[in-house]
């Protein structure tokens, strides 16, 4: 007989939502989302990344990632411009203030990751890694 609490799909989405939260309780008391915090992740990691490319990373609509572009261009933490020799491109930068606050917010976290995987086992955490990647896997339709 099916067991929602065995379910594996419920099991993960309840843990992955509790995982989330004390996450963006951590970023709240720095006043940013845990959005925009990966967005400035990927964005310092990449320069001149592209709006699609950014879109995959967060794995987000190119449209959701389009207004949070604008609210973070609006607070000066990235620059948006058309490639020059593709004008249907648009890369993304950091600003310097985008920079500066990037590098403050990762130890939040790299201190989050510690946390939360603290007393587990490094050969533990890649099975976990491992099994989840295969089972993403399972469920993705083939092309």
């Amino acid at each position: 007989m099916f067991n929602l609490t065995d379910c594996i799909g419920f099991i993960t989405n309840t843990a992955s939502k509790k995982i989330v939260d004390a996450f963006n309780a951590r970023l709240r008391d720095n006043n940013i989302t845990r959005v925009k915090w990966i967005a400035l992740f990927f964005i310092g990691e990449e320069d001149h990344i592209s709006q699609k490319e950014l879109a995959q990373k967060m794995n987000a609509n190119e449209s959701s990632i389009a207004r949070l572009l604008e609210r973070m261009e609006r607070d000066d933490l990235c620059i948006r411009e058309r490639d020059t020799s593709d004008r249907r491109i648009i890369r993304i930068s950091l600003t310097a203030k985008g920079a500066q606050l990037r590098a403050e917010l990762l130890p939040l976290g790299q201190n989050f990751h510690e946390d939360a995987t603290q007393g587990i086992a490094a050969e533990d955490l890649e099975i976990f890694k491992n099994v989840l990647e295969q089972m993403v896997a399972n469920v993705t339709p083939k092309e």
